[in-house]
């Protein structure tokens, strides 16, 4: 169930996708698919925290999610997928965690260093699974397809 604070979340997200869409010069007529891929992968990682209360999985979930978006829409529109991908996964970069990693490492206050860089490295890593996971199904269910027509073809 989302709160108010999860929508003003998921519409920065929005935001946040449309910013760097424009800033990557994406086509206007792509804007909305990319714009709606970022508020839809925050949606996924909110939901999966929720659910499971740890951050690896809800970027694993969420990063995953925006691969095979990305994927999905770039066929349906005709254009390559990093066009979608890359404003999906924007939302998810752990750049408070980063922020607060770095600022208690020069306080020399690793005690919170250490909790903060766990967290960055959580997100990263969760990120990096979930995409590398993803485009590996994707591209093994694309051979497997292309092999059964292949072979269909050949039969005929």
């Amino acid at each position: 169930m989302l709160n108010v604070n999860d929508i003003i979340q998921i519409i920065s997200a929005l935001f946040g996708s449309l910013g760097f869409a424009l800033l990557f010069n994406v086509r206007s007529g792509l804007l909305t698919f990319a714009s709606l891929g970022g508020a839809f992968s925050w949606i996924i990682f909110l939901e999966a925290e929720k659910l499971t209360h740890n951050y690896f999985t809800a970027c694993f979930a969420a990063s995953a999610f925006s691969a095979f978006y990305g994927e999905i829409i770039a066929r349906i529109k005709k254009t390559p997928a990093s066009v979608f991908f890359i404003p999906a996964v924007v939302p998810l970069i752990p750049g408070a965690s980063l922020y607060y990693a770095m600022s208690y490492a020069v306080r020399s206050d690793f005690a919170l260093f250490g909790k903060y860089i766990s967290l960055t490295i959580q997100y990263s890593l969760g990120i990096a699974c979930g995409i590398s996971i993803a485009w590996a199904i994707w591209y093994m269910c694309q051979k497997l397809i292309s092999d059964i027509i292949s072979k269909k073809r050949s039969e005929q």
